[in-house]
């Protein structure tokens, strides 16, 4: 986790830990020493706090206490300790390109390899040349992840709102990356053969089909977040 979204994390937390009454300051005291003495990092302590103080906070207006919502403290460490790992999840700019670029190769290279499959021999092809649509893919890639960048991950747990472009701002600027998009799509397409060959449909939609099947295995490898993702619903 980066450090300044820890650092938000633990302000959270003592803020939150500020509103315990004297039986669950206790309960939260006794708890910390049991993870400081089962050699959980100080990452692992904060966010496991931070999942529990803000239900405490609010469940101990009803009077309930620590005990009654997470257990005994032994309950409660054993629970921490043996939580199933989560899967890291990777916001590397490189990486959620790259994602992008083999998801819309992908779709596109098929639906185009598709459609020129059905279209009779001698009339207009329809299939786009394999230069436009690696430039479409890494254009587009770009203009995906500048969604992430100015509106979605802004919708990720912990993160820090205030730095939220304006909406105009971020209109403003994802029409000039999409304009750009369109240009730069329509114009590689114009392409003599010579610079932008056109594959065989059937060539065109197992390289397509490739690119997403490696596409999925990155994402499981590294754990790329889409560029499209939400916060999950709770």
């Amino acid at each position: 986790m980066e450090p300044e979204k820890l650092q938000r994390l633990q302000a959270e937390n003592v803020q939150l830990e500020e509103k315990l009454t004297k039986r669950n300051e206790q309960y939260i005291f006794d708890l910390k020493k049991a993870l400081k003495a089962a050699n959980l990092t100080e990452e692992q302590t904060i966010k496991a706090l931070n999942e529990m103080l803000p239900v405490l906070v609010e469940e101990q207006k009803a009077g309930k206490t620590a005990r009654q919502l997470f257990g005994t403290v032994s309950e409660r460490l054993d629970a921490i300790v043996n939580k199933p790992v989560e899967q890291k999840k990777s916001t590397t700019a490189s990486l959620m390109w790259l994602d992008n670029f083999l998801l819309l190769f992908g779709l596109l290279g098929i639906v185009s390899g598709i459609m020129g499959l059905f279209v009779s021999r001698g009339t207009q092809p329809v299939t786009y040349g394999i230069t436009a649509l690696i430039v479409a893919s890494a254009v587009g890639g770009l203009v995906f992840y500048m969604m992430y960048l100015f509106i979605y991950q802004y919708d990720q747990p912990g993160a820090d709102k205030s730095k939220k472009p304006k909406t105009w701002k971020t209109i403003l600027m994802l029409a000039s990356v999409t304009l750009v998009w369109f240009l730069v799509f329509n114009g590689a397409a114009l392409l003599p053969p010579a610079l932008n060959p056109i594959l065989d449909p059937i060539v065109l939609v197992v390289l397509s089909g490739l690119a997403l099947v490696l596409r999925y295995y990155l994402k499981k490898r590294f754990g790329i977040i889409s560029s499209l993702a939400t916060a999950p619903r709770k």
